[in-house]
């Protein structure tokens, strides 16, 4: 990711000279219209003439590409998606070179699957996304406490089983001074095949004694996204979900990563994050700025203002998820068999849209976390986390308002983007009233089968809106106010793409 931003970097640079010329000419050459005052016409020439230096205004080239490269960063960076199933045992190889090839594009197409799903929905509908990262947020925050719970119960078993080492291990930590020293030697969570059970009862114990200072939020979410894999001899089984792995704290068999070990398999690295604060950072600020001084934005500007809102949101509720992680971690486990899972209804399709989904789901039937999967929050935290999603997004889709004015190329156009901007404020709003009546009445069902309802009906409403405004902000690049072209000095001193 970082090496794409640097190189977009450097071919900004290239092209900005010869864009600029591009704009500048057609724009001396072009027609006046007939009809156009005589102040406007001089307006028009001298924003024209005031564009002839690279730095006090910017060309068409110039708008798409940061518009784009901010979009690109914000959501590749903002996104954490959950640990993909293992891959199935390869079948036998076939010969040829053609066959190798079709089986390896095959197989590299099929692993960036759910990261392309993610990324999809998150362009179309960001506030979904957002309730999903919020509601493993939360979920983290109380698997973090019974981690703890839990690690606590196994270290007063191990020191019931064994005072001796118990009481010269307080000791040596009185000579040390810090608890966190403990864990040094501890065995590392990838040393051993058998990982995180392991053979000798000690170690065990001793492993649950050490996750004191690992059950932090990076390991929760760890397990949240299916970090740990039961397998047998046949291959991956089913991934553990946060009870599974609590109770195997509780009883001392599970070892735990640490967090240097989390932090090599996730694949965020500070220089791509850097790129991509930085260069949201430069374009919020610019876009103020051009408000400020009264400035029009390009709508496309607008919508892209409104997705780093949303993706920030996003990032802040993954703070601290591993990235990008791309397998998980070994237990041996059972096979359950004789059974199997399926959900395709349309009432399933219904949990999905309102973020139920969790509930629908049974870790033992399926080889890999859902995509969208975030660890059955509790009755609560899901509302909670619906509620602030789509606070959010009114905040999303009111951004697109700044646009409400703006000189479209045709009346049915402008009317198409208002409907839009409304439709894309109003049914978050709708949806947030029809989640906090239950806590008002509390004496009937008749709000939950409504907001079911509101939310199958508004879905595919809002998926049109979304579309209508994208393919709007593109549309109107065809016939921009000349204005558009000229830049606010101060902006600049921020790198950016």
């Amino acid at each position: 990711m970082a090496k794409l931003l640097a190189i977009l970097f450097t071919f900004s640079s290239i092209n900005t000279a010869s864009s600029l010329a591009v704009n500048i000419t057609s724009a001396l050459h072009a027609p006046a219209a007939t009809g156009l005052p005589t102040t406007a016409n001089l307006a028009t020439v001298s924003i024209t003439q005031s564009c002839d230096d690279i730095h006090t205004c910017r060309t068409l080239y110039s708008i798409v590409q940061t518009c784009l490269a901010t979009i690109l960063a914000c959501v590749w960076a903002a996104v954490h998606r959950n640990i993909p199933a293992p891959k199935a045992v390869p079948g036998p190889r076939k010969r040829g070179r053609f066959m190798k090839a079709a089986r390896w594009l095959w197989a590299n197409i099929c692993n960036q699957r759910e990261l392309a799903i993610v990324l999809i929905v998150t362009l179309l509908a960001p506030e979904w996304v957002l309730a999903w990262a919020i509601r493993q947020r939360l979920r983290a925050g109380k698997l973090v406490m019974e981690l703890e719970k839990a690690r606590a119960e196994a270290a007063e078993r191990w020191k019931e089983d064994h005072v001796k080492e118990a009481e010269d291990r307080g000791t040596r930590v009185a000579g040390r001074g810090s608890s966190e020293n403990l864990i040094e030697n501890r065995p590392s969570a990838t040393s051993k095949p058998s990982h995180p059970a392991h053979s000798e009862s000690r170690d065990a114990w001793r492993g649950a004694w050490s996750v004191a200072k690992l059950s932090q939020d990076a390991h929760a979410f760890f397990i949240i996204m299916g970090g740990y894999q039961a397998y047998d001899k046949d291959g991956p089984i089913h991934p553990l979900g946060p009870n599974e792995v609590v109770e195997l704290v509780r009883v001392g068999a599970l070892v735990p990563p640490t967090e240097d070990e989390l932090s090599n398999q996730s694949k965020g690295d500070v220089l791509s994050k850097g790129v991509a604060i930085l260069q949201t950072i430069w374009f919020v600020a610019q876009c103020i700025a051009r408000l400020v001084e009264h400035l029009p934005l390009t709508n496309l500007e607008v919508m892209t203002l409104a997705y780093t809102i949303m993706t920030v949101a996003m990032y802040i509720a993954w703070w601290n998820k591993p990235l990008n992680v791309s397998c998980a971690i070994r237990v041996p486990g059972a096979r359950i068999r004789g059974q199997d899972y399926h959900q395709n209804s349309w009432w399933d399709i219904s949990y999905y849209v309102i973020g139920w989904q969790d509930n629908e789901v049974d870790l033992d039937y399926v080889q890999g976390v859902p995509t969208f999967w975030a660890g059955k929050v509790e009755d609560d935290d899901l509302i909670h986390a619906d509620i602030i999603a789509l606070l959010v997004a009114t905040t999303f889709g009111a951004v697109h308002c700044i646009a409400w004015s703006y000189t479209f190329a045709s009346r049915t156009e402008l009317l198409m983007w208002r409907a839009s901007a409304i439709a894309i404020v109003t049914i978050p709003a709708g949806l947030i009233i029809g989640l906090g009546m239950p806590r008002v009445d509390k004496s009937s069902d008749v709000w939950y089968y409504i907001t079911i309802i509101a939310s199958l009906i508004g879905a595919p409403v809002y998926i049109c809106a979304r579309a209508i405004l994208l393919v709007l902000s593109c549309d109107t690049l065809k016939s921009l106010p000349y204005n558009v072209y000229q830049t606010v000095q101060g902006t600049d001193f921020i790198p950016h793409i």
